[in-house]
């Protein structure tokens, strides 16, 4: 089923739909979540706000982006033949490896059938009365289960620094979580890198490559150690 298959206009969907669980968010916990409650024979929806799953690894598409630990102890365990098809292709897998790997397992377990892409929810209430989650989303549609999983991460709202003058800035600005699906060019221009943890540090390393002169901007130092990456 496409994607835009599974987009479904709220004229389409009746008043509030039923399941037993509601999942928010198609990222590395919400498929999981997903996997485990169908296994139990549970009716389950899962609605991601994004087109497509991944989560953090869907967003965290900027130069630099990969998993700061071994990437096996990243993959998922329930599924010995899963181990045994994927082989990751370096010690700390990139942004673009990751992703892939959550599509393949996605496509493996057919969990799309039970993702809708493209819908936020804006509001959650609980019905004491009769023991149950009722959902809305942006389209003021409802659906309602007994359980409701938040599995949105921590990662999933940017905040963008209160600098004056950020909202009159005329060049080009980028949230590393919401960095653009079309490649950035930093060749020969002045750039500033706000922030030196791990995103910054692998954001700054690379940016410096092409960039014709590099500002970091440091609240607070960090400990940093060579990532010692290679091929498996």
């Amino acid at each position: 089923m496409s994607q835009s298959q599974q987009t479904i206009s709220a004229a389409d969907q009746g008043p509030v739909r039923p399941y037993d669980a509601i999942i928010i968010g198609a990222g590395m916990a919400g498929l999981y979540q997903l996997y485990r409650l169908r296994e139990l024979g549970l009716s389950v929806r899962v609605f991601e706000s994004d087109a497509g799953v991944g989560g953090t690894w869907y967003w965290n598409r900027y130069p630099g982006a990969r998993f700061d630990s071994e990437s096996y102890s990243y993959g998922y365990s329930f599924s010995e033949e899963l181990l045994q098809e994927w082989a990751w292709s370096e010690h700390f897998s990139a942004q673009p490896e990751t992703l892939r790997y959550l599509n393949v397992v996605a496509d493996k377990f057919d969990l799309r059938q039970d993702i809708e892409f493209n819908r936020r929810v804006t509001a959650a209430s609980y019905d004491e009365d009769v023991n149950r989650w009722e959902i809305e989303l942006e389209d003021g549609s409802r659906a309602r289960a007994s359980l409701l999983i938040t599995a949105i991460g921590i990662l999933s709202a940017p905040q963008m620094p209160n600098v004056e003058g950020i909202d009159s800035f005329q060049g080009d600005s980028f949230h590393t979580s919401r960095w653009p699906h079309e490649p950035a060019d930093f060749t020969g221009k002045r750039v500033a890198v706000i922030g030196t943890g791990a995103t910054g540090v692998q954001v700054i390393q690379e940016v410096a490559k092409t960039a014709g002169h590099l500002t970091v901007f440091q609240r607070t130092p960090n400990y940093c150690a060579p990532l010692q990456n290679g091929p498996i």
